[in-house]
This record gives C-alpha cells, structure tokens and sequence, in this order.
C-alpha cells in the first residue's frame, strides 16, 4: 500500500509517463462517464495471473480508444490478507460532473461484463471484422494494424467508430493498458475490511 500511495502521487502530479497496467481477478469499474475518439471494440483473449500463481484464459470484451476522457473514476479490487478480506479502492476526480477531466492516450479495456448506456457518432461501422477494427496511432499519426489483436480467419464481430461516449459505466475489468501519461486529479487510495465494489455513478453533465 505505501508503494501504491507513492505511485498514486506521482501520477497525480503528472509525473509518471510510463505504461500503466492493472490487472485483477474482480477488478471493478464505475464511472459516470467516458469519452473517446477513433474507438474500436471487438472480442479478444488475455491470459489471467491468479494469486495462487496458475494462469487463467478469459474472454474478453476489448475496447481501444486513441485518446479518451473520464468524468470521475472509481477502480476496486478485493483482496484476502491472513484469512481476512479487504477491499481496496482507488477513485480519483475534480467531484464535477462537467468537465471530464480524467485525460488518456491509446487506452485499452479488456471488459468481462459492464452495463450503461452507449453513444456513437461520426462514422459508425458494425459487424466489421475485428482485425479491421482501428483505434490507435503510430508516431506518425496512422493507424496502427489489428491494434485489438484479434486472431484473423476467426470471424470475431467489431465495432469502429470515429467517436464514443459511454455514461454511467460499471463494469469488471481483465485488464486496463493506458501505455502513455495518465493524469487523475485527485487521485486517492483507501482499504476497507470486507468484500465491496464501487457504488453506481451519477449521470454526467453535458458533454466533453
């Protein structure tokens, strides 16, 4: 935990421009909204790390955005320490539901489930192959190929879309990737006795 606080600090700050990757068995989601240019989606495989040290193959929802925004953030994970299970929390946010004001680059989701409500718009394609579907870029600003990492030949359904907001999202996660900054005003981390999640979000104000 004082390892985790030392990070959260430093990324509230801006400071830390390395990848960022959380991976958890029951690593759940809940945010009032999230915005995000040149999205894609489609269904893709990741191998799980469980506690006990074995690997688990989950099927996942994937979802990519090539730069995104969060309008509040709430993540939270159970975790069982000498017999006894704690939640830990981390959220982070301005408490204003109208400025969107959690900023990503080339965001990654790995979903197993989530409910709320969807929103697309510009060129919306549906039922593409999931290796077609594009969301981020290159150096240079193109299009990087198959960036889901979707196995070709196996008719797996995508989803491509110049823009896409999600409201009221809760969700569990496989596993979050943002490989560049990530800036979370506010950003905390708690740890409570027993076994929670992160409440249901408040609808968002306006739009980013």
């Amino acid at each position: 935990m004082a390892v985790a606080g030392v990070l959260g600090v430093r990324v509230a700050e801006g400071a830390l421009a390395a990848e960022v990757v959380v991976q958890g068995g029951a690593l759940s989601l809940s945010t009032s909204g999230l915005y995000g240019t040149d999205f894609g989606l489609s269904v893709g495989d990741v191998t799980r790390q469980n506690a006990d040290g074995s690997t688990t193959a989950v099927r996942v929802g994937r979802l990519g955005f090539a730069e995104g925004r969060l309008n509040e953030l709430c993540l939270s994970f159970q975790q069982q320490v000498l017999g006894t299970w704690f939640t830990v929390y981390i959220t982070g946010g301005d408490g204003n539901r109208s400025t969107w004001e959690i900023q990503t680059e080339n965001v990654e989701l790995d979903v197993v489930s989530a409910t709320g409500a969807l929103d697309m718009d510009g060129v919306v394609k549906i039922g593409v192959p999931g290796e077609d579907v594009t969301t981020i870029k290159d150096g240079a600003g193109n299009s990087v190929p198959n960036p889901l990492r979707v196995p070709a030949g196996e008719h797996r359904i995508g989803i491509d879309a110049t823009f896409a907001e999600f409201r009221q999202v809760q969700g569990q996660i496989a596993v979050m990737s943002i490989p560049r900054p990530l800036r979370i005003p506010n950003l905390a981390l708690r740890m409570e006795r027993g076994r929670a999640q992160c409440g249901a979000p408040v609808a968002p104000q306006g739009n980013p």
